[in-house]
């Protein structure tokens, strides 16, 4: 019986040490476990664009990591899904990460691992499977917590640009070409600052607007103001300018700076016609920097930078970088005469040779083929269009009277109608 109580008193001190552990310490209730659904969203950036789509998910991953690092669930959709369910452990800390409209499965075992990932684009405006987006957020799921909402931020810079021609002389006509972004990045760190360190980094052009894309530059809102036009590219955070800017108080560089290799910049071709200059094949060349002040040549992941292109007077002002004026021609005399006269009698076998001489020669010119055609189809005459195109040879074929009509463009604004008079009674 002594030993029975013994035995009896040893139970009861362990079961009444146990008791006294499991009071005073909650880690059975650390451990338990909860279903919740991990949602992700898009954060706005203010305005949204008709192209690409800014808020599309094509494809998904993502990775949980535990306090140490290490990698506890991944999950992956390719079907435009934006959340998925789990369970995690009440009061465990998580990192969560994503990554969005990568087009491809990334493979990880930690997060140092993943920190070390980039996103590589193939060409500087591919964006059919979304924008690329990331996500990064630690997290301690509550006893109240079902679901935990992560924002997908994107990897792009969003620019958007307009021109106010209000301040412009009555004379000058400014037409948007193109515009594009030159030293645009080929890639970007997802979860870390991106910087490109030299010319190797960018696409030799990067994202491009021209054509009916750039549309809205050239329409006129109230006082001058254009529509806006946007373009995407992905961050190059080149930070402050860490030598004095020039005396004209642009960011310009020299030559031999290698900035001009690596900071990402906005080019737009323009037409150009004024009383006094035109454009050729290259145009009139408006470059400028982004970042927040004069100093600074950051362009920021999921930023919307808002520019006003504001030419003044001719629009010509010389600050350096800013205005490429190598694409301008100047007129000289302005001219225009039609030979022999506009008016011609001929009878059939006759050669006739009409044209226009024009300055200066570099005027579009249309010489009026179509109407040539026409007369052709009559049996008036046939034709032979000069070598320099400004003129005509007519070997006159049969009776009749024949019309041409000869124009020429700007700067000159004129034209010749010749009346051509075959053999008619």
């Amino acid at each position: 019986m002594e030993r029975e109580g013994r035995i009896r008193s040893a139970v009861l001190t362990i079961l009444t040490l146990y008791a006294l552990i499991s009071c005073s310490n909650p880690v059975h209730e650390t451990i338990r476990k909860k279903d919740v659904r991990i949602r992700f969203t898009s954060t706005d950036i203010e305005v949204k664009a008709y192209d690409p789509d800014e808020d599309l998910i094509s494809d998904l991953s993502v990775f949980i990591f535990d306090e140490s690092g290490e990698l506890e669930g991944y999950f992956r959709s390719e079907g435009g899904e934006d959340s998925f369910d789990t369970s995690l452990l009440i009061g465990k800390e998580y990192t969560i990460c994503a990554c969005a409209n990568f087009g491809y499965r990334i493979y990880t075992d930690d997060l140092e691992q993943l920190e070390e990932v980039r996103y590589h684009m193939a060409y500087p405006d591919d964006y059919r499977n979304g924008m690329p987006m990331f996500a990064r957020e630690e997290i301690v799921l509550g006893e109240d917590d079902d679901e935990i909402s992560l924002s997908l931020r994107r990897l792009m810079a969003k620019i958007s640009i307009q021109i106010d021609r209000g301040h412009l002389s009555e004379d000058v006509s400014m037409y948007v070409r193109s515009v594009r972004i030159g030293n645009c990045p080929r890639s970007a760190a997802v979860f870390t600052e991106n910087k490109t360190r030299d010319e190797d980094d960018c696409f030799p052009v990067g994202f491009i607007r021209k054509d009916e894309e750039v549309y809205g530059l050239n329409s006129s809102l109230d006082g001058g103001l254009s529509r806006e036009i946007s373009l995407y590219m992905l961050e190059n955070m080149q930070g402050e300018l860490d030598s004095p800017i020039s005396s004209d108080n642009e960011k310009v560089f020299d030559e031999d700076d290698h900035r001009r290799e690596t900071c990402s910049y906005i080019e737009m071709d323009i037409e150009y016609i004024s009383d006094r200059y035109y454009s050729t094949r290259k145009g009139l060349l408006y470059r400028f920097y982004l970042g927040e002040d004069r100093n600074n040549l950051d362009v920021e992941r999921n930023c919307h930078y808002h520019i006003t292109v504001t030419p003044e007077d001719d629009g010509l002002s010389d600050d350096g970088w800013r205005v490429d004026k190598s694409g301008l021609n100047e007129y000289g005399p302005i001219s225009f005469k039609a030979y022999p006269s506009e008016y011609i009698v001929g009878d059939i076998g006759d050669k006739i040779h009409i044209w226009c001489d024009v300055s200066p020669r570099s005027t579009p010119f249309d010489v009026g083929i179509s109407y040539m055609e026409d007369d052709k189809a009559e049996g008036i005459y046939d034709y032979e269009i000069d070598e320099d195109g400004f003129g005509a040879t007519l070997s006159l074929t049969g009776p009749g009277r024949g019309l041409i009509y000869m124009e020429a463009g700007e700067p000159v604004n004129e034209a010749a109608l010749f009346v051509i008079e075959v053999n008619l009674p």
